[in-house]
């Protein structure tokens, strides 16, 4: 996600007899609509329980920049506290935890939330990413909720089944052990947990209860992102669109897999194709291993990603590991684009292959799944407008945020 100081989407949510609640949230990144799609959750998050209640919100930031992202808050009615993240020594090592508590477990955000808590009494207490559980006290509030924005030890066991050697195997292992009985006893601790996908939830059903858990998908503002006729969409196209923020190795991996396997074979239909990388952190990319294919265009930070999708003609997105939402993959479906992912990549989205999107499970398949939207604009158009029509009916802010606030009012009305 790049846009910054956007039009915000005004949900026109219905409102309920219900009292006006203090809220206190907890998040690892500023909630903000130009970082990543964990900050645009946030955001939306933040902005329907402000649209209700009081809500305190306390958040870690990296840099004094992110104080900027925060004051943008304060307009919704939202008090802001800001702490600087210092990482904490591991400890307890007779109970192993993973290296994100640590890096989330600084001591000034527990004293700034026992400073909250003293100020005034909460009804609600809110942790966004499962690391900022451990800040959220036993029964310092009526109800608690976490939003978990992926299930970390399910991509433990993805590490844990791509390990190279059997030392790696074995340490992976361990790793993935650590995380699954991290996870699961603090999602034990919490009234509701707030899953992206019902793959998410299944997964965490075998150790928690399922009547804790709820299945909210990831948003997009459809009124923001408008259907639009892609360049030439009439007729053949010649650009494939990957969008990502490149901080993150799947969005890396999935780069890579189009340039080494994907363009290659593309080629041999459409021999003008070209590969267009957009994002931010494009510098975490290997440019030299990129730069030997000259189809490949790195163009890095756009600030409205809205052209981008209009003079494409097909977002290609070959996600191979990850779990949880792709913001990319809601945009660009609102935006009316042609689609090509991965079954993972269709995770957490209720697409039917070939109406909506078209799924491929290996580079030769996708490659021929691209190359064939590339050379008909008319299936482009067919596919684009039934993902848009998909976006408004199920994903809209709108629809998302009723269900979000849904589950923190729960046993206050």
């Amino acid at each position: 996600m790049q846009i910054r100081d956007r039009p915000v989407l005004d949900p026109a949510l219905p409102r309920s007899p219900m009292p006006r609640l203090n809220i206190l949230v907890l998040t690892a990144y500023p909630p903000s609509l130009g970082l990543h799609g964990g900050g645009l959750r946030m955001f939306y998050n933040v902005k329907f329980l402000a649209s209700r209640h009081r809500v305190t919100l306390i958040s870690f930031i990296e840099h004094e920049r992110d104080r900027e992202l925060l004051e943008k808050l304060e307009p919704l009615g939202v008090e802001v506290r800001a702490v600087p993240r210092r990482p904490a020594p591991p400890r307890h090592l007779w109970m192993p935890r993973p290296a994100e508590h640590y890096e989330f477990a600084g001591a000034a955000m527990a004293a700034e939330v026992r400073r909250a808590l003293q100020s005034r009494r909460f009804d609600v207490i809110q942790a966004e990413y499962l690391q900022m559980a451990q800040h959220v006290p036993r029964e310092a509030a009526r109800r608690t909720v976490l939003t978990l924005h992926e299930v970390q030890f399910a991509n433990a066991a993805q590490a844990f089944e791509k390990a190279p050697n059997p030392w790696t195997r074995a340490r992976r292992w361990y790793d993935w052990m650590v995380q699954l009985n991290y996870e699961v006893r603090t999602c034990a601790r919490f009234d509701a947990v707030v899953c992206m996908t019902g793959e998410d939830a299944r997964l965490l059903a075998e150790f928690v209860p399922p009547s804790r858990l709820r299945t909210i998908p990831i948003g997009v503002d459809s009124r923001f992102f408008q259907a639009g006729l892609a360049s030439g969409a009439a007729g053949p196209g010649k650009t494939l669109l990957f969008v990502g923020n490149y901080r993150h190795p799947p969005n890396r991996e999935s780069v890579y897999a189009v340039a080494e396997r994907v363009l290659p074979a593309v080629l041999r239909w459409v021999p003008e194709v070209e590969f267009r990388v957009v994002g931010g952190n494009t510098e975490m990319l290997d440019r030299e291993r990129l730069g030997r294919n000259p189809r490949v265009r790195l163009e890095g930070y756009v600030e409205d990603l809205r052209s981008c999708y209009r003079e494409c003609a097909v977002f290609a997105a070959p996600i191979l590991s990850g779990n949880g939402m792709r913001v990319k993959l809601l945009e660009a479906l609102s935006m009316g684009m042609a689609v090509v992912t991965t079954p993972l990549g269709a995770q957490g989205f209720q697409v039917r292959n070939g109406e909506e999107l078209l799924i491929a499970g290996s580079p030769e398949a996708f490659a021929a799944a691209a190359a064939e939207l590339l050379q008909n604009g008319r299936r482009r158009a067919e596919l684009g407008s039934r993902a848009r029509e998909l976006i408004r009916e199920r994903y809209d802010w709108s629809v998302v945020g009723q269900q979000f606030l849904d589950v923190v009012e729960a046993g206050h009305a």
